[in-house]
């Protein structure tokens, strides 16, 4: 069995590449050619009960695909302070015809990550913004870093306004930003960063509203990135009330995870009114509701397809560079 390196992992990965993986795993099981077993989540809480980490489980496997992948994920919020990495994990390969481990990469959390920003940049897409729209980010960690990159690389956006709890960290993530060629901007309070920008991204580990309704101008575009886990919430139940348009990546884990199923359990929206972002993906042209005026939320939890197709695509570049 291979050990695959982080080094020799984002060696092997390109960023379109990712994206291209990812969209085709979520096609792929929009089309039942995937099965998603539902996922294991285990919550790190500490002696006074506070939730201080997590850690996730997820798997897939893919018809037609030599492989299925199970993927851990871990880390606590607290590491920063220990002088550790925030998360930690690898994806393990298993042969689909002898159920034997083929590999295990060890991305210590980056390919969950980088996955992740390429569902958000995918989701980003689905709205029709012109390239001198404004990318607005809420929150200041390494997915909210990832999101800015690869959404704008993806839609060919130049400006990015941020908001994070910790102003100096804010201005640290804009900093970053413009040394990477992007118009970075900190701005003091959500509401601002939601009237400056066309689409805006989530990626907090909130367990209540950072995004409130009275935030949000007229005409939005949101990805929720970072609930995924019961608990967890960024948006106020109200904006899923309010929009017109409402895509899940996981229909079953957005109910049980995300701001989807806090705005259905809060009486704002139908358990069945979301559209799939498989079949949105699958569409030769961009589906008009996205194109409206209005606010339209794409929530995303994340899927076990996403670790398998970004797996399999690393090990498949690995073995053409040797």
């Amino acid at each position: 069995m291979r050990i695959v390196s982080l080094a020799e992992i984002q060696a092997a990965i390109a960023p379109e590449a990712a994206i291209d993986a990812v969209k085709a795993g979520f096609i792929a099981h929009a089309k039942g050619l995937v099965e998603c077993p539902e996922p294991t989540q285990i919550v790190f809480r500490d002696e006074q009960g506070d939730h201080h980490g997590e850690c996730h489980v997820k798997s897939a496997t893919w018809e037609g695909l030599p492989y299925a992948a199970v993927k851990i994920a871990s880390g606590s919020y607290r590491n920063a302070a220990r002088g550790l990495p925030g998360a930690g994990g690898m994806i393990v390969l298993i042969a689909s015809e002898t159920g034997l481990p083929e590999a295990i990469l060890h991305d210590e959390c980056w390919l969950t990550n980088v996955r992740t920003a390429a569902a958000g940049a995918l989701a980003a897409g689905l709205k029709p913004v012109s390239k001198d729209a404004t990318l607005g980010v809420i929150g200041t960690g390494t997915q909210a870093e990832m999101q800015a990159e690869m959404i704008c690389a993806h839609l060919g956006l130049g400006s990015v306004a941020v908001w994070g709890r910790n102003p100096t960290r804010a201005a640290a993530l804009a900093d970053r930003l413009r040394a990477g060629g992007l118009a970075a901007t900190p701005m003091a309070t959500v509401r601002e960063v939601c009237h400056a920008s066309a689409i805006l991204v989530t990626t907090t580990p909130a367990t209540s509203p950072v995004v409130h309704l009275e935030d949000v101008p007229e005409t939005l575009h949101i990805v929720a990135v970072g609930a995924d886990t019961p608990g967890k919430t960024e948006l106020d139940s109200r904006i899923l009330g309010r929009a017109h348009t409402i895509v899940t990546d996981a229909h079953q884990e957005c109910l049980s995870n995300s701001d989807f199923g806090a705005a259905v359990r809060a009486g704002e929206i139908a358990e069945d009114c979301d559209a799939s972002f498989g079949e949105m993906l699958a569409l030769a042209e961009p589906d008009p509701r996205l194109a409206r005026d209005g606010i339209s939320v794409v929530d995303l939890t994340g899927m076990g397809v996403q670790d398998l197709a970004i797996a399999e695509m690393t090990l498949n570049a690995l073995a053409d560079s040797r």
